[in-house]
């Protein structure tokens, strides 16, 4: 890539039911195939997009960030639109900057926002079917918010990442981690310098137990400080969960 090129941060909205999740793999749709295919698409140029986070199959987006570089002189008030006209109607181009070269979507970044809905009632929604967890027995919010006290601040969360994880260290300073309820709506927010794979899943996994009473919030410190992550979940599925901003 010649020195004149121009590196394009993209803030990204996505429907991810019905992808294989973020990454380009060799079979199924990504959502960073598919951008990257509009922007060959616009411009002629073969690029690779860098994502923020690479979020899973089913998992959706409010504010992703990616990054790309180009030559073409396309204004960036023209990116937008140029590319949703390209793109399916799950994905859309919500913002677009030009940036210094040396940034980088994700090693650049402070700190991510997750958001994880449940639908708490009796029934399933048709509406939100992939779109929230539903759980039908009550959940006692009081409960889960003392329960989070204890994750909240700098701590190996080895407890709470997938089995198989291979990062060198599971250290992460949440920031905040909180849960709310609005109606039948119970909804649990997250913000951290880095999050560990799977960890917000099993972190909601863990205290959907303890909102049903079948945990106590003391134990949920007592897993942190195990490390153990056999004892942790099981995960909340992937539908739920939301990636809601990207600090820089």
């Amino acid at each position: 890539m010649a020195e004149t090129a121009r590196n394009i941060k993209l803030v990204i909205e996505y429907d991810g039911t019905g992808f294989s999740g973020w990454q380009r793999l060799s079979r199924g749709r990504s959502i960073q195939g598919e951008i990257e295919q509009a922007i060959r698409a616009v411009t002629r140029e073969k690029v690779n997009i860098t994502g923020a986070g690479r979020t899973d199959a089913g998992v959706h987006a409010l504010g992703q960030v990616a990054n790309f570089k180009i030559e073409h002189r396309l204004p960036i008030s023209s990116i937008p639109p140029a590319l949703n006209a390209h793109l399916p109607e799950e994905i859309r181009i919500v913002g677009a900057d030009e940036v210094e070269s040396d940034f980088h979507a994700r090693y650049s970044a402070t700190g991510r926002t997750y958001r994880y809905a449940v639908l708490n009632r009796p029934s399933p929604s048709a509406i939100l079917r992939h779109r929230a967890y539903h759980v039908r027995a009550p959940l006692d919010v009081d409960t889960m918010s003392a329960a989070l006290a204890s994750l909240r601040g700098r701590h190996a969360f080895t407890a709470f990442r997938a089995v198989g994880s291979s990062e060198r260290s599971t250290e992460c300073n949440l920031r905040r981690a909180d849960v709310a309820r609005s109606g039948e709506m119970v909804i649990f927010t997250f913000e951290a310098d880095r999050f560990l794979r799977h960890m917000v899943r099993l972190i909601v996994g863990t205290l959907l137990k303890v909102g049903r009473g079948k945990l106590t919030p003391n134990v949920v410190a007592e897993i942190l400080e195990g490390e153990d992550n056999q004892r942790a979940g099981p995960r909340a599925p992937a539908y739920g969960l939301y990636l809601v901003k990207v600090d820089y």
